[in-house]
């Protein structure tokens, strides 16, 4: 009984605010697992970070208003900054790498923002006859890379094979190539294609296989090969995706595919591996060595845990009640988020109450 007491009423209120404010991640959970009086217990949000964050943040673009939000999955924190770049109005995010932004303006403008030192690089308009017509792009490395050449890609999906949109930064002019002939690779809502060594890209197919751009002799003008991999899901599976999203899998030298149901926003993990000429698919239960995923579309990434109870989780970009940031379990299959300011923490099982910001993407810090 005088242990109890100890702990439920023998430490001040702002002493217990003061260790709460130093807490992270899933230490929020063992503070309130002490004892009773400690599980009710408001929390005191830590700070947000003063050095650059070792996890990507979610950033959101609110161009009409001139604010750019940054979200850190660690402090579960969002912080603003004002931007009054004019470029930005009416600009739609397309793809991320390290701190870069691939960026497209009305129907023909594409240019790189940089999210840190709001730099931009511009590249020439679209060929006037196609317009912007891709729902997907991508691009090879930083546009201001010293060491390799940067390949900007979209894709024109929708259709078999999906044309593509290429050019090398540096160019003077887009190439368009058309793909007239039908195959059984095809995609109407790829969102992450993935660049990987070569110059080749992975595209995930609507009914579950895989296709991969070859980009030819470090050419924009010539004209790249298609060639799909493994076979079709069946149809019940294809019609039960609701959003899928891809990152690389670096470790394993492939890609993870995560897979979002259309009923209550059920989660699937897999990965995909091409040995020779034949596609390995695999369903995971769980992310190698305690990594974390974090998924949007145009970026994507996987990551090793950096805080503890981080591991296995998967970041969507999604928040709940005022922009608290939600990650789903694969152990327990809910969502949670890390809610300093609440005294219980939100899991659901479902994804019917969470908001997905219209223009957001994760990024991260990066060297060329």
């Amino acid at each position: 009984m005088e242990d109890d007491k100890l702990w439920s009423h023998g430490i001040p209120l702002d002493i217990l605010g003061l260790i709460s404010s130093r807490l992270v991640a899933a230490e929020y959970f063992i503070f309130h697992a002490v004892c009773k009086h400690w599980r009710y217990t408001p929390l005191t949000p830590p700070p947000p970070p003063q050095s650059c964050p070792l996890t990507p943040r979610l950033m959101t673009l609110r161009a009409e208003a001139g604010i750019v939000e940054f979200f850190d999955p660690v402090y579960n924190v969002v912080t603003t900054q004002k931007t009054d770049i004019p470029k930005l109005r009416g600009a739609r995010i397309r793809s991320s790498k390290a701190n870069w932004l691939l960026m497209s303006s009305g129907n023909r403008g594409m240019f790189f923002f940089n999210s840190i030192s709001n730099d931009i690089i511009e590249l020439p308009n679209l060929l006037e006859e196609q317009g912007n017509s891709c729902s997907a792009w991508t691009f090879s490395c930083p546009p201001d890379s010293s060491s390799s050449n940067c390949f900007v890609v979209g894709f024109e999906t929708g259709v078999y094979v999906p044309d593509v949109y290429i050019i090398k930064v540096g160019d003077t002019e887009w190439t368009h190539h058309y793909f007239f002939y039908a195959g059984n690779f095809a995609t109407s809502d790829c969102n992450n294609p993935l660049f990987f060594k070569n110059n080749t890209i992975y595209l995930l197919g609507d009914k579950g296989n895989l296709g991969i751009l070859c980009i030819k002799g470090n050419s924009a003008a010539q004209r790249p090969n298609w060639k799909s991999y493994g076979r079709h899901f069946p149809s019940s599976k294809q019609t039960s995706i609701r959003k899928a999203y891809t990152a690389e899998d670096v470790d394993n030298e492939g890609m993870l595919v995560v897979f979002l149901s259309r009923e209550e926003g059920d989660v699937e993990v897999w990965r995909y591996k091409l040995k020779g000429k034949v596609l390995e698919r695999e369903q995971l239960t769980s992310l190698d060595n305690n990594k974390t995923l974090f998924v949007s579309s145009g970026g994507s990434y996987l990551r090793t845990c950096v805080a503890q109870g981080l591991g296995n989780k998967i970041y969507f970009p999604m928040f709940h009640d005022n922009n608290k940031g939600v990650f789903y379990c694969l152990a327990n299959r809910k969502y949670y988020s890390f809610d300093y300011s609440a005294i219980k923490a939100y899991s659901s099982s479902n994804v019917f109450n969470l908001i997905q910001p219209r223009s957001c993407i994760w990024i991260e810090q990066g060297d060329d």
